[in-house]
């Protein structure tokens, strides 16, 4: 199974956060971490972790999701509420999707589960690089926090058997993902992309490289002819320039 850490923000009932390590415990994940919590003690969360006490125990403390992901290769973000082709920011995918795109690439992966309340603001989205809805019924698809976590975690630990034997393939890290942004963003800006469409444009292509699950060596060659574009883009500017005094 992938290194997984299982990231709540901003919980507002302390049940649910040890209902949440129980169903860890389950699956195997140790991982947890609480992103500004709303209660203030955590009793009941103790009283409901059963045997994930452990996975409760060791829970670290962030106040930002920012702080949170920083370790991760891949953030994934959980939500109800679904974008369309206007609203690119909250495309998301099937929990079946994204362990097809994880296959069997090794690397870190958060996971950011929302309030119950009102889930992840967009903000908080826009961190991630891949969003995942668990699909329901129309007439009430939000789901109880534990019962998301589970759902999630047991297509992952599912798909850990079948793979168990494959081999691993390094995933693009999280920064080599950031710098193939960083090429694009330039890229775009050389092309004469207005200010106002290039976050759009960006968010487009952040989702087609996250949802693909990009390996090292494959990203290492895109990365490759992103620069070449970049700077021949750069060189046919400059040439083009007139000279000045």
């Amino acid at each position: 199974m992938h290194d997984i850490k299982v990231v709540l923000v901003g919980a507002e009932h302390a049940g649910n956060v040890g209902a949440v390590a129980r169903v860890m415990k389950n699956f195997g994940v140790k991982e947890l971490v609480l992103v500004s919590p709303k209660f203030a003690s955590f009793d009941e969360a103790y009283a409901r972790a059963m045997h994930g006490r452990d996975v409760l125990e060791n829970a670290r403390m962030f106040k930002t999701v920012k702080e949170a992901i920083v370790d991760a290769d891949c953030v994934v973000a959980t939500t109800a509420r679904l974008g369309d082709q206007y609203h690119v920011f909250r495309t998301a995918i099937t929990p079946q999707t994204l362990v097809e795109n994880l296959g069997g690439v090794e690397g870190k992966v958060a996971i950011l589960f929302g309030r119950e309340s009102s889930g992840l603001t967009n903000e908080e989205i826009k961190e991630a690089d891949i969003v995942v809805t668990i699909p329901a019924s129309e007439d009430y698809p939000t789901l109880n926090l534990s019962h998301a976590v589970a759902i999630i975690l047991y297509e992952l630990f599912k798909s850990s058997l079948s793979h168990l034997t494959k081999k691993k393939v390094r995933a693009a890290t999280r920064r080599e993902r950031e710098q193939a942004l960083k090429f694009f963003r330039e890229i775009i800006l050389a092309l004469g992309y207005r200010e106002e469409k290039i976050e759009l444009v960006e968010k487009a292509f952040r989702n087609i490289i996250s949802r693909a699950w990009i390996s090292g060596r494959e990203m290492h060659t895109l990365l490759g002819v992103l620069r070449k574009i970049r700077d021949r883009l750069c060189e046919t500017d400059k040439a083009n320039k007139p000279l000045t005094s």
